[in-house]
Protein backbone atom coordinates (compact mmCIF):
# COMPACT_ATOMS: atom_id res chain seq x y z
CA UNK A 1 0.00 0.00 0.00
CA UNK A 2 1.42 3.83 -0.59
CA UNK A 3 0.68 6.98 -0.82
CA UNK A 4 1.51 9.50 -4.31
CA UNK A 5 2.34 12.68 -3.43
CA UNK A 6 2.77 15.06 -6.15
CA UNK A 7 6.23 14.87 -6.23
CA UNK A 8 6.02 11.46 -7.02
CA UNK A 9 3.39 11.40 -9.33
CA UNK A 10 3.87 9.61 -12.53
CA UNK A 11 1.76 8.86 -15.68
CA UNK A 12 -1.85 9.55 -15.25
CA UNK A 13 -2.70 6.30 -15.44
CA UNK A 14 -1.30 5.30 -12.17
CA UNK A 15 -3.36 8.35 -10.24
CA UNK A 16 -6.28 6.83 -12.31
CA UNK A 17 -5.51 3.49 -10.48
CA UNK A 18 -5.53 4.91 -6.68
CA UNK A 19 -8.84 4.28 -5.11
CA UNK A 20 -8.40 7.05 -2.83
CA UNK A 21 -7.55 11.13 -2.83
CA UNK A 22 -6.86 13.46 0.10
CA UNK A 23 -9.01 16.21 -0.37
CA UNK A 24 -8.00 19.67 0.80
CA UNK A 25 -10.31 21.52 -0.67
CA UNK A 26 -13.37 22.05 -2.90
CA UNK A 27 -14.03 25.37 -4.34
CA UNK A 28 -16.94 26.38 -7.04
CA UNK A 29 -14.29 29.08 -8.33
CA UNK A 30 -10.22 29.29 -9.73
CA UNK A 31 -9.02 31.68 -7.87
CA UNK A 32 -10.12 30.75 -4.51
CA UNK A 33 -9.02 27.16 -4.99
CA UNK A 34 -5.53 28.53 -6.13
CA UNK A 35 -5.02 31.07 -3.42
CA UNK A 36 -5.08 27.47 -1.11
CA UNK A 37 -2.80 25.59 -2.85
CA UNK A 38 -0.54 28.25 -2.77
CA UNK A 39 -1.25 28.58 0.67
CA UNK A 40 -0.02 24.82 1.01
CA UNK A 41 3.14 25.53 -1.22
CA UNK A 42 4.09 27.56 1.21
CA UNK A 43 3.79 25.84 4.13
CA UNK A 44 5.81 22.98 2.85
CA UNK A 45 3.69 21.00 0.94
CA UNK A 46 3.20 19.44 -1.94
CA UNK A 47 -0.62 19.76 -3.71
CA UNK A 48 -2.69 19.97 -7.25
CA UNK A 49 -5.45 21.75 -8.09
CA UNK A 50 -7.75 19.04 -10.28
CA UNK A 51 -10.95 20.51 -12.29
CA UNK A 52 -13.99 18.25 -11.83
CA UNK A 53 -16.43 20.07 -13.92
CA UNK A 54 -17.11 22.21 -17.05
CA UNK A 55 -17.32 25.57 -17.99
CA UNK A 56 -19.91 27.36 -16.78
CA UNK A 57 -20.39 25.04 -14.20
CA UNK A 58 -16.76 24.21 -12.58
CA UNK A 59 -15.77 22.87 -9.44
CA UNK A 60 -11.88 23.15 -8.38
CA UNK A 61 -10.69 20.14 -5.72
CA UNK A 62 -7.25 20.73 -3.90
CA UNK A 63 -5.92 17.59 -3.84
CA UNK A 64 -2.66 16.37 -1.58
CA UNK A 65 -2.30 12.72 -2.19
CA UNK A 66 -3.37 9.61 -3.67
CA UNK A 67 -3.45 6.54 -1.79
CA UNK A 68 -4.35 2.31 -2.11
CA UNK A 69 -5.98 2.39 1.41
CA UNK A 70 -7.28 5.70 3.62
CA UNK A 71 -5.42 5.09 6.59
CA UNK A 72 -1.92 5.70 5.06
CA UNK A 73 -3.42 9.35 4.67
CA UNK A 74 -2.89 9.41 8.17
CA UNK A 75 0.68 10.88 8.63
CA UNK A 76 0.28 13.15 6.03
CA UNK A 77 -2.62 14.32 7.39
CA UNK A 78 -1.24 15.24 11.07
CA UNK A 79 1.52 17.16 9.32
CA UNK A 80 -0.54 19.19 7.61
CA UNK A 81 -2.48 19.76 11.24
CA UNK A 82 0.05 20.70 13.07
CA UNK A 83 1.47 23.35 10.05
CA UNK A 84 -1.45 25.19 8.80
CA UNK A 85 -4.52 23.38 11.02
CA UNK A 86 -6.05 21.91 8.29
CA UNK A 87 -6.30 17.85 8.01
CA UNK A 88 -7.98 17.62 4.49
CA UNK A 89 -10.92 14.69 4.23
CA UNK A 90 -10.43 11.41 2.11
CA UNK A 91 -12.56 10.83 -0.45
CA UNK A 92 -12.88 8.08 -3.40
CA UNK A 93 -10.68 9.54 -6.17
CA UNK A 94 -12.78 11.81 -8.64
CA UNK A 95 -11.04 9.58 -11.78
CA UNK A 96 -12.76 6.27 -10.36
CA UNK A 97 -16.25 7.97 -10.03
CA UNK A 98 -18.50 7.77 -13.29
CA UNK A 99 -19.84 11.27 -12.75
CA UNK A 100 -16.01 12.51 -13.44
CA UNK A 101 -14.63 10.46 -16.41
CA UNK A 102 -12.03 13.36 -17.29
CA UNK A 103 -9.90 12.93 -20.23
CA UNK A 104 -6.29 12.75 -19.22
CA UNK A 105 -5.93 16.75 -21.69
CA UNK A 106 -8.51 17.93 -19.09
CA UNK A 107 -7.88 16.08 -15.71
CA UNK A 108 -5.47 19.36 -14.61
CA UNK A 109 -6.75 21.61 -16.87
CA UNK A 110 -8.59 24.65 -14.65
CA UNK A 111 -10.75 27.02 -16.09
CA UNK A 112 -10.03 30.85 -15.81
CA UNK A 113 -12.46 32.52 -13.89
CA UNK A 114 -13.04 35.30 -11.51
CA UNK A 115 -12.30 34.91 -7.54
CA UNK A 116 -15.27 33.34 -6.44
CA UNK A 117 -15.89 33.05 -2.30
CA UNK A 118 -16.63 29.29 -1.59
CA UNK A 119 -19.81 29.23 0.72
CA UNK A 120 -19.23 26.39 3.08
CA UNK A 121 -22.02 23.90 3.71
CA UNK A 122 -23.08 24.55 7.54
CA UNK A 123 -26.50 24.44 8.74
CA UNK A 124 -25.78 24.82 12.42
CA UNK A 125 -29.16 24.00 14.86
CA UNK A 126 -32.31 24.66 15.50
CA UNK A 127 -31.96 28.48 16.47
CA UNK A 128 -33.52 29.61 19.55
CA UNK A 129 -35.64 32.51 20.55
CA UNK A 130 -33.55 34.57 22.76
CA UNK A 131 -31.10 37.53 21.54
CA UNK A 132 -30.55 40.17 18.72
CA UNK A 133 -29.58 37.80 15.81
CA UNK A 134 -29.88 34.08 14.39
CA UNK A 135 -28.37 31.27 17.17
CA UNK A 136 -28.24 33.25 19.70
CA UNK A 137 -28.38 31.20 23.13
CA UNK A 138 -31.55 30.96 24.78
CA UNK A 139 -31.46 33.38 28.27
CA UNK A 140 -32.49 30.36 30.41
CA UNK A 141 -30.15 27.31 29.01
CA UNK A 142 -26.56 26.83 28.51
CA UNK A 143 -25.83 23.87 25.89
CA UNK A 144 -22.22 22.65 26.08
CA UNK A 145 -21.53 21.52 22.40
CA UNK A 146 -21.14 17.89 23.14
CA UNK A 147 -24.72 17.22 21.35
CA UNK A 148 -24.15 18.35 17.88
CA UNK A 149 -25.61 17.00 15.67
CA UNK A 150 -23.70 15.96 12.13
CA UNK A 151 -25.58 19.16 10.48
CA UNK A 152 -23.20 21.03 12.39
CA UNK A 153 -20.45 19.84 10.69
CA UNK A 154 -21.50 19.95 7.01
CA UNK A 155 -18.56 22.62 6.49
CA UNK A 156 -16.31 18.86 6.74
CA UNK A 157 -18.82 16.78 4.25
CA UNK A 158 -18.06 16.31 0.49
CA UNK A 159 -21.53 15.12 -0.53
CA UNK A 160 -21.98 14.54 -4.00
CA UNK A 161 -22.81 16.08 -7.23
CA UNK A 162 -26.40 15.67 -9.24
CA UNK A 163 -27.83 17.79 -11.72
CA UNK A 164 -25.16 20.76 -11.32
CA UNK A 165 -26.04 20.84 -7.39
CA UNK A 166 -24.01 19.78 -4.97
CA UNK A 167 -25.81 17.89 -1.71
CA UNK A 168 -24.99 17.07 1.44
CA UNK A 169 -27.48 15.02 3.53
CA UNK A 170 -26.73 14.24 7.03
CA UNK A 171 -28.65 12.53 10.29
CA UNK A 172 -28.38 11.77 13.25
CA UNK A 173 -29.95 9.24 15.89
CA UNK A 174 -29.99 9.66 19.05
CA UNK A 175 -31.03 7.91 22.66
CA UNK A 176 -30.76 9.23 25.98
CA UNK A 177 -32.24 9.61 29.37
CA UNK A 178 -32.83 12.78 31.04
CA UNK A 179 -33.71 12.71 35.09
CA UNK A 180 -34.96 16.26 35.22
CA UNK A 181 -37.06 16.94 32.10
CA UNK A 182 -38.65 20.31 33.33
CA UNK A 183 -35.23 21.58 35.20
CA UNK A 184 -37.52 20.99 38.39
CA UNK A 185 -36.65 22.25 42.21
CA UNK A 186 -38.66 19.52 43.61
CA UNK A 187 -41.13 16.58 41.73
CA UNK A 188 -38.24 15.42 39.24
CA UNK A 189 -39.61 14.14 36.09
CA UNK A 190 -37.45 11.61 34.04
CA UNK A 191 -37.97 10.06 30.74
CA UNK A 192 -35.71 7.82 28.21
CA UNK A 193 -35.96 9.89 24.72
CA UNK A 194 -34.89 9.34 21.38
CA UNK A 195 -34.17 12.34 18.87
CA UNK A 196 -34.08 11.88 15.02
CA UNK A 197 -32.30 14.58 13.25
CA UNK A 198 -32.19 14.93 9.23
CA UNK A 199 -31.17 18.08 7.69
CA UNK A 200 -30.20 18.30 3.80
CA UNK A 201 -27.57 21.33 2.03
CA UNK A 202 -28.35 21.47 -1.13
CA UNK A 203 -25.91 24.17 -3.48
CA UNK A 204 -25.71 25.85 -6.94
CA UNK A 205 -22.51 27.19 -7.54
CA UNK A 206 -22.14 29.71 -10.51
CA UNK A 207 -19.48 31.37 -11.85
CA UNK A 208 -19.22 34.50 -9.27
CA UNK A 209 -21.78 32.94 -6.23
CA UNK A 210 -23.03 30.23 -4.64
CA UNK A 211 -26.81 29.86 -3.83
CA UNK A 212 -27.35 27.40 -0.82
CA UNK A 213 -30.59 25.88 0.59
CA UNK A 214 -30.96 23.88 3.96
CA UNK A 215 -33.30 22.29 5.90
CA UNK A 216 -32.86 20.59 9.11
CA UNK A 217 -35.34 19.09 11.64
CA UNK A 218 -35.41 17.48 14.89
CA UNK A 219 -37.89 14.70 15.84
CA UNK A 220 -37.52 14.26 19.83
CA UNK A 221 -40.16 12.01 21.54
CA UNK A 222 -40.08 11.10 25.55
CA UNK A 223 -41.34 7.21 26.26
CA UNK A 224 -42.99 8.85 29.90
CA UNK A 225 -43.56 12.35 29.16
CA UNK A 226 -45.61 12.53 25.20
CA UNK A 227 -46.25 16.25 27.06
CA UNK A 228 -42.54 17.32 26.36
CA UNK A 229 -42.76 15.96 22.76
CA UNK A 230 -41.62 18.45 19.96
CA UNK A 231 -40.48 18.91 16.04
CA UNK A 232 -38.58 21.86 15.57
CA UNK A 233 -37.06 22.47 12.49
CA UNK A 234 -36.09 25.68 10.06
CA UNK A 235 -35.22 26.20 6.44
CA UNK A 236 -32.18 28.29 5.46
CA UNK A 237 -31.55 30.33 1.95
CA UNK A 238 -28.17 32.00 1.80
CA UNK A 239 -26.62 33.87 -1.61
CA UNK A 240 -22.85 34.36 -1.83
CA UNK A 241 -21.71 36.71 -4.79
CA UNK A 242 -18.22 38.17 -5.25
CA UNK A 243 -19.52 41.10 -7.03
CA UNK A 244 -15.79 41.97 -7.57
CA UNK A 245 -12.21 41.10 -5.80
CA UNK A 246 -12.30 43.99 -3.30
CA UNK A 247 -15.97 43.17 -2.89
CA UNK A 248 -18.11 40.38 -1.52
CA UNK A 249 -22.25 40.52 -0.99
CA UNK A 250 -23.75 37.50 1.45
CA UNK A 251 -27.55 37.29 1.70
CA UNK A 252 -29.68 35.29 4.07
CA UNK A 253 -33.27 34.27 5.28
CA UNK A 254 -34.12 31.66 7.68
CA UNK A 255 -37.88 30.48 8.59
CA UNK A 256 -37.74 28.77 12.44
CA UNK A 257 -40.60 27.04 14.76
CA UNK A 258 -39.80 25.75 17.42
CA UNK A 259 -40.82 25.22 21.27
CA UNK A 260 -39.68 26.21 24.86
CA UNK A 261 -38.94 23.13 27.08
CA UNK A 262 -40.81 22.90 29.94
CA UNK A 263 -38.49 24.25 32.64
CA UNK A 264 -37.65 27.30 30.23
CA UNK A 265 -39.12 30.85 29.20
CA UNK A 266 -42.01 32.02 30.63
CA UNK A 267 -42.52 27.87 32.06
CA UNK A 268 -39.66 28.21 35.26
CA UNK A 269 -39.47 26.61 38.09
CA UNK A 270 -43.38 25.26 39.43
CA UNK A 271 -44.95 26.50 36.29
CA UNK A 272 -42.97 23.54 34.04
CA UNK A 273 -44.40 20.83 36.11
CA UNK A 274 -48.04 22.00 34.80
CA UNK A 275 -48.52 19.09 32.32
CA UNK A 276 -49.82 21.18 29.11
CA UNK A 277 -47.99 21.20 26.06
CA UNK A 278 -44.73 23.69 26.08
CA UNK A 279 -45.00 26.81 24.10
CA UNK A 280 -44.00 26.77 20.89
CA UNK A 281 -43.38 30.22 18.17
CA UNK A 282 -42.47 31.33 14.95
CA UNK A 283 -39.27 32.88 13.76
CA UNK A 284 -38.44 34.40 10.68
CA UNK A 285 -35.06 36.19 10.34
CA UNK A 286 -33.24 37.63 7.17
CA UNK A 287 -30.76 40.32 6.64
CA UNK A 288 -27.44 40.42 4.65
CA UNK A 289 -23.35 40.87 4.86
CA UNK A 290 -21.26 43.17 2.50
CA UNK A 291 -17.44 43.23 2.84
CA UNK A 292 -15.11 45.44 0.86
CA UNK A 293 -11.72 44.77 1.04
CA UNK A 294 -9.01 42.49 -1.27
CA UNK A 295 -7.27 39.57 -0.40
CA UNK A 296 -3.91 40.62 1.66
CA UNK A 297 -5.04 44.48 1.69
CA UNK A 298 -4.20 46.10 5.10
CA UNK A 299 -7.84 47.48 5.86
CA UNK A 300 -11.23 46.03 5.64
CA UNK A 301 -14.71 46.79 6.25
CA UNK A 302 -17.86 44.72 7.28
CA UNK A 303 -21.12 46.21 7.00
CA UNK A 304 -24.38 44.22 8.24
CA UNK A 305 -28.00 44.76 8.31
CA UNK A 306 -30.85 42.43 9.40
CA UNK A 307 -34.09 42.06 10.56
CA UNK A 308 -36.03 39.27 13.11
CA UNK A 309 -39.73 38.81 13.92
CA UNK A 310 -40.99 36.15 16.78
CA UNK A 311 -44.19 35.48 17.74
CA UNK A 312 -45.35 32.58 20.00
CA UNK A 313 -48.46 30.15 18.89
CA UNK A 314 -50.30 28.86 21.69
CA UNK A 315 -50.79 29.69 25.57
CA UNK A 316 -51.55 33.08 24.59
CA UNK A 317 -52.46 33.75 28.11
CA UNK A 318 -48.25 33.86 29.17
CA UNK A 319 -46.30 34.25 26.05
CA UNK A 320 -48.42 37.30 24.37
CA UNK A 321 -46.08 39.69 25.95
CA UNK A 322 -43.09 37.77 24.59
CA UNK A 323 -44.55 38.77 21.01
CA UNK A 324 -41.54 41.25 19.44
CA UNK A 325 -39.69 42.25 16.40
CA UNK A 326 -35.70 43.19 15.89
CA UNK A 327 -34.28 45.12 13.17
CA UNK A 328 -29.72 45.56 13.61
CA UNK A 329 -27.08 47.46 11.41
CA UNK A 330 -23.43 47.17 12.33
CA UNK A 331 -20.25 48.06 10.70
CA UNK A 332 -16.90 45.95 11.50
CA UNK A 333 -13.65 47.52 10.57
CA UNK A 334 -10.03 45.31 10.29
CA UNK A 335 -6.74 47.37 10.22
CA UNK A 336 -3.42 44.74 9.73
CA UNK A 337 -0.97 45.25 11.85
CA UNK A 338 1.10 42.05 10.95
CA UNK A 339 0.71 38.87 8.63
CA UNK A 340 -1.75 37.12 10.84
CA UNK A 341 -2.80 40.23 13.42
CA UNK A 342 -5.48 42.64 12.92
CA UNK A 343 -6.72 45.00 15.02
CA UNK A 344 -10.90 45.97 14.52
CA UNK A 345 -13.54 48.24 15.73
CA UNK A 346 -17.39 47.33 15.54
CA UNK A 347 -20.24 49.42 15.93
CA UNK A 348 -23.90 48.31 16.20
CA UNK A 349 -27.50 49.05 16.71
CA UNK A 350 -30.80 47.55 17.42
CA UNK A 351 -33.86 48.58 17.50
CA UNK A 352 -36.47 46.14 19.40
CA UNK A 353 -40.22 46.52 19.55
CA UNK A 354 -42.70 44.22 21.33
CA UNK A 355 -46.18 43.40 20.43
CA UNK A 356 -47.84 44.49 24.03
CA UNK A 357 -45.50 44.38 26.92
CA UNK A 358 -44.08 47.79 26.40
CA UNK A 359 -40.75 46.68 26.78
CA UNK A 360 -39.87 48.74 23.66
CA UNK A 361 -36.07 49.77 23.30
CA UNK A 362 -33.02 50.23 21.34
CA UNK A 363 -29.27 48.97 21.97
CA UNK A 364 -26.19 50.53 20.85
CA UNK A 365 -22.91 48.43 21.07
CA UNK A 366 -19.19 49.87 20.47
CA UNK A 367 -15.82 47.46 20.76
CA UNK A 368 -12.32 47.43 19.68
CA UNK A 369 -10.43 44.30 19.87
CA UNK A 370 -8.33 42.23 17.88
CA UNK A 371 -8.13 39.10 16.10
CA UNK A 372 -4.92 36.78 15.50
CA UNK A 373 -4.26 33.50 13.70
CA UNK A 374 -0.58 33.76 15.15
CA UNK A 375 0.46 30.20 14.32
CA UNK A 376 -1.01 26.50 13.89
CA UNK A 377 -1.16 25.89 17.86
CA UNK A 378 -2.65 29.52 18.34
CA UNK A 379 -5.65 32.04 17.13
CA UNK A 380 -8.44 33.99 18.74
CA UNK A 381 -10.38 36.83 18.59
CA UNK A 382 -10.91 39.35 21.60
CA UNK A 383 -13.42 42.74 21.60
CA UNK A 384 -13.74 44.91 24.55
CA UNK A 385 -16.69 48.29 24.97
CA UNK A 386 -19.35 49.68 26.42
CA UNK A 387 -22.89 49.05 25.76
CA UNK A 388 -26.17 51.31 26.32
CA UNK A 389 -29.87 49.95 26.27
CA UNK A 390 -32.43 52.49 26.42
CA UNK A 391 -36.24 51.98 26.80
CA UNK A 392 -39.00 53.95 25.14
CA UNK A 393 -40.77 53.81 28.51
CA UNK A 394 -39.41 56.40 31.28
CA UNK A 395 -40.44 54.10 34.23
CA UNK A 396 -38.06 51.31 33.16
CA UNK A 397 -34.20 51.33 34.27
CA UNK A 398 -31.95 51.87 31.27
CA UNK A 399 -28.80 49.98 30.88
CA UNK A 400 -25.15 51.60 30.26
CA UNK A 401 -21.95 49.33 31.33
CA UNK A 402 -19.40 47.35 29.87
CA UNK A 403 -19.61 44.42 27.36
CA UNK A 404 -17.13 41.84 25.77
CA UNK A 405 -16.63 38.30 23.92
CA UNK A 406 -13.26 36.38 23.55
CA UNK A 407 -12.85 33.46 21.21
CA UNK A 408 -9.03 31.63 21.72
CA UNK A 409 -8.09 28.43 20.93
CA UNK A 410 -4.55 26.49 21.78
CA UNK A 411 -3.12 23.47 20.06
CA UNK A 412 -0.72 22.47 22.67
CA UNK A 413 -0.75 19.12 20.21
CA UNK A 414 -1.60 18.17 16.42
CA UNK A 415 -4.50 15.79 18.02
CA UNK A 416 -5.34 18.64 20.71
CA UNK A 417 -7.25 22.13 21.25
CA UNK A 418 -8.22 23.74 24.05
CA UNK A 419 -10.50 26.58 23.40
CA UNK A 420 -11.75 29.39 25.53
CA UNK A 421 -15.00 31.52 24.82
CA UNK A 422 -16.81 34.37 27.62
CA UNK A 423 -19.49 36.94 26.82
CA UNK A 424 -20.86 39.48 28.39
CA UNK A 425 -24.19 41.27 26.91
CA UNK A 426 -27.67 42.38 27.60
CA UNK A 427 -30.31 40.08 26.43
CA UNK A 428 -33.84 40.03 25.93
CA UNK A 429 -35.93 38.60 28.98
CA UNK A 430 -38.10 35.03 28.23
CA UNK A 431 -38.69 34.63 32.33
CA UNK A 432 -38.62 37.90 34.66
CA UNK A 433 -37.56 41.02 34.52
CA UNK A 434 -36.83 44.12 31.96
CA UNK A 435 -33.53 42.42 30.48
CA UNK A 436 -31.00 39.93 31.27
CA UNK A 437 -27.56 40.93 32.31
CA UNK A 438 -25.43 37.52 31.13
CA UNK A 439 -21.74 37.18 31.82
CA UNK A 440 -20.71 33.74 30.97
CA UNK A 441 -17.33 31.90 30.42
CA UNK A 442 -16.31 27.87 29.24
CA UNK A 443 -13.64 25.42 28.74
CA UNK A 444 -13.29 23.35 25.55
CA UNK A 445 -11.14 20.34 25.00
CA UNK A 446 -11.06 17.75 22.47
CA UNK A 447 -8.18 15.61 22.07
CA UNK A 448 -8.12 12.68 19.86
CA UNK A 449 -6.74 9.54 21.38
CA UNK A 450 -6.38 7.26 18.50
CA UNK A 451 -6.98 7.95 14.41
CA UNK A 452 -10.93 7.03 15.06
CA UNK A 453 -11.42 7.80 18.85
CA UNK A 454 -11.75 11.34 20.46
CA UNK A 455 -13.17 12.93 23.33
CA UNK A 456 -14.47 16.28 24.28
CA UNK A 457 -14.63 17.81 27.68
CA UNK A 458 -16.82 21.39 28.66
CA UNK A 459 -16.77 23.32 31.45
CA UNK A 460 -18.77 26.46 32.07
CA UNK A 461 -20.19 28.79 34.64
CA UNK A 462 -22.60 31.43 33.50
CA UNK A 463 -24.43 34.13 36.09
CA UNK A 464 -27.66 35.76 34.57
CA UNK A 465 -29.19 38.91 36.74
CA UNK A 466 -32.45 39.83 35.56
CA UNK A 467 -33.42 43.37 36.29
CA UNK A 468 -34.60 45.18 38.07
CA UNK A 469 -36.30 41.85 39.17
CA UNK A 470 -33.74 41.21 41.72
CA UNK A 471 -33.13 38.04 40.81
CA UNK A 472 -29.65 36.75 39.84
CA UNK A 473 -29.00 32.70 38.34
CA UNK A 474 -25.25 31.64 38.95
CA UNK A 475 -25.30 28.29 36.51
CA UNK A 476 -22.16 25.98 36.21
CA UNK A 477 -22.63 23.60 33.47
CA UNK A 478 -20.52 20.41 32.19
CA UNK A 479 -20.47 17.50 29.38
CA UNK A 480 -17.94 14.91 28.91
CA UNK A 481 -18.52 12.82 25.73
CA UNK A 482 -16.38 10.32 23.01
CA UNK A 483 -17.12 9.41 19.97
CA UNK A 484 -15.60 6.84 17.29
CA UNK A 485 -15.99 6.92 13.46
CA UNK A 486 -16.48 3.70 11.51
CA UNK A 487 -15.42 5.70 8.27
CA UNK A 488 -15.67 9.08 7.48
CA UNK A 489 -19.28 8.48 6.97
CA UNK A 490 -20.70 7.21 10.04
CA UNK A 491 -19.66 7.95 13.68
CA UNK A 492 -20.98 6.61 17.22
CA UNK A 493 -20.89 8.57 20.14
CA UNK A 494 -21.89 8.44 23.88
CA UNK A 495 -22.32 11.37 26.25
CA UNK A 496 -22.87 12.99 29.85
CA UNK A 497 -24.10 16.16 30.33
CA UNK A 498 -25.12 18.19 33.73
CA UNK A 499 -26.42 21.09 34.78
CA UNK A 500 -26.35 23.19 38.38
CA UNK A 501 -28.38 26.23 39.14
CA UNK A 502 -28.01 28.21 41.93
CA UNK A 503 -31.06 30.93 42.06
CA UNK A 504 -31.85 33.32 44.86
CA UNK A 505 -35.80 31.58 44.40
CA UNK A 506 -35.30 28.63 45.51
CA UNK A 507 -37.88 27.10 42.61
CA UNK A 508 -35.82 28.26 40.30
CA UNK A 509 -32.87 26.04 41.74
CA UNK A 510 -32.39 22.93 39.75
CA UNK A 511 -30.32 19.51 38.90
CA UNK A 512 -29.88 17.90 36.59
CA UNK A 513 -28.30 15.20 34.46
CA UNK A 514 -28.99 13.70 30.50
CA UNK A 515 -27.33 10.83 29.23
CA UNK A 516 -27.22 10.12 25.50
CA UNK A 517 -25.97 7.48 22.80
CA UNK A 518 -25.93 9.08 19.12
CA UNK A 519 -25.15 7.56 15.59
CA UNK A 520 -24.28 10.22 13.00
CA UNK A 521 -24.14 9.68 9.29
CA UNK A 522 -23.62 12.02 6.39
CA UNK A 523 -23.92 10.81 2.54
Amino acid sequence: MTVTAFAAVGPMDDINEREWALQLGYFSNLQNALNFKDRLIEAGFEAETVSTGEAGNPGYRVIGGWADDPEQFDALRNRMEDAIGERGYVIKSPYLQPANQLAEETAEEVFDQPRSRYLLAQAGGIPSTGGESVGSAAVSGYDPGVFRSPQDEMNSIPGFTGAGLQIIPTIGLSYGYDDNITRSNRFQQSSYFYRISPAIRVELPSDHSVLALTAAIDFVRYSDSPTDDSDPWYIRADWAWDISTRQDLNLFAQYSDGTDARGTGRRQGDAGLIPVPPDEWRRFDYGGAWRYGAVGSRGKLDLMLGASDLDYNNNKNRTEDLDRDWQYMGATFYWRVAPKTSLLANVRYTDINYDVAGRDSDVTTWMLGATWDASARTSGRISYGDQKKRFENPEREDYSGPVWVASISWKPRIYSVFTLTGSRNTQEPDGDGDYVLRQDISLAWLHDWATKFGTTVDVGYGEDDYRPYGRTDNIFYWSVGARYMFNPHFRFGASIQGYDRDSEIEEYNYKRYIYMLTLEASF
